[in-house]
């Protein structure tokens, strides 16, 4: 057993008492009623005794031409996050490089491959993130685009700065591309060491289904695959995300109620004195004087946020009525209002 890792946290997920406001799911996509007369045809045709041949042609076809890209430059993978330790792990023998704040697991899959993990401020850019990616030699450049937990975004002009000031491999975690309608997908044939991870767990709606993909040149892709090995998703599920990305027009609908009602709650904020970010995702963060604290009171009222150190909570985007939820429970425990 390995010292360096012991005490490593579990993550335990709130109970299913609470309001789960902290793993930035798509609640109005439900796919009741959407793919209740597809359901019984997607199971007949899944022979659950046998491994099937790991292909999923139908899924790839359907993201590629959803993405426009081809489809060879698309590998399926169980979520996006199981991307994270197969690129660090295939890419890189020494450093990775990443944004502080920024998805955790990053910086975990670092240290449990024994990698050397650098981080820059956030604050200070795509410049800052060139300038530490060439000054330790960065084999991996890594950070999702909207930003979590700040959901800010780095525009396009930035992130080309970036491909062509580097010479490590870029892997953009676009987890949340669709509320932010910024993508460098179209950019991955041409950029050979550039990867962008993509998930249907989110706008999508299908968090439980565990679907993402990886986008890159097909020769990356190919290599990749080799690495990442056969079955590592259910028929089963693939069927089903196949299934759903017939709906894009459902989804879009959705992503759009989810932005309106951002807006509502980032206007409700603008009454506190509280900094907040502007969020370009399905969901806000928000800085408070005591983040645990303010999470508990939250949870006293049946509502679970995420926290990140000492001042800061994201919060998801759930329905209207959450939200009204969210906000009474809030103003109950912010200061008074301006």
């Amino acid at each position: 057993m390995r010292k360096d890792l012991q005490g490593m946290p579990i993550y335990t997920p709130p109970g299913s008492q609470f309001l789960n406001l902290a793993n930035n799911e798509n609640f109005s996509m439900t796919w009741r009623g959407l793919l209740d007369r597809q359901m019984d045809a997607i199971v007949e045709q899944v022979p659950f005794w046998q491994y099937g041949n790991s292909s999923h042609e139908q899924l790839t076809r359907r993201y590629a031409a959803y993405l426009q890209v081809a489809p060879e430059q698309v590998l399926p993978a169980p979520g996006s996050d199981s991307l994270i330790p197969l690129l660090v792990n295939a890419l890189t023998e020494q450093t990775v490089l990443t944004f502080e704040p920024d998805f955790f697991r990053y910086g975990q899959q670092a240290r449990i491959f024994g990698r050397t993990h650098i981080q820059t401020p956030i604050t200070a850019g795509i410049d800052g993130l060139i300038e530490a990616a060439n000054a330790h030699d960065a084999e991996l450049i890594m950070f999702s685009n909207p930003n979590n937990p700040l959901g800010i975004v780095h525009d396009r002009d930035a992130l080309v700065r970036l491909l062509e000031a580097v010479d490590g491999y870029v892997a953009i975690d676009e987890a949340y591309a669709e509320y932010s309608g910024e993508s460098v997908t179209d950019l991955t044939a041409n950029y050979p060491k550039l990867l962008v991870l993509r998930t249907m767990s989110k706008a999508w709606g299908l968090a439980r289904l565990r679907v993402g993909f990886l986008i890159a040149n097909a020769p990356l892709i190919r290599f990749i695959k080799a690495v990442q090995g056969p079955f590592v998703i259910s028929d089963l599920n693939a069927s089903i995300a196949a299934a759903v990305l017939e709906h894009e027009d459902e989804m879009r609908q959705s992503v759009a109620e989810a932005i309106e009602t951002r807006k509502h709650v980032e206007t409700f904020l603008q009454a506190y004195a509280h900094p907040t970010y502007p969020s370009a995702a399905n969901f806000i963060y928000i800085k408070v004087p005591d983040a645990k604290a303010m999470a508990a009171s939250l949870l006293e009222d049946g509502i679970a946020v995420a926290v990140f150190g000492p001042h800061g909570l994201r919060i998801t985007i759930g329905t209207q009525a959450q939200m009204e939820l969210l906000t009474t429970s809030l103003a109950k425990h912010l200061p008074d209002a301006k």
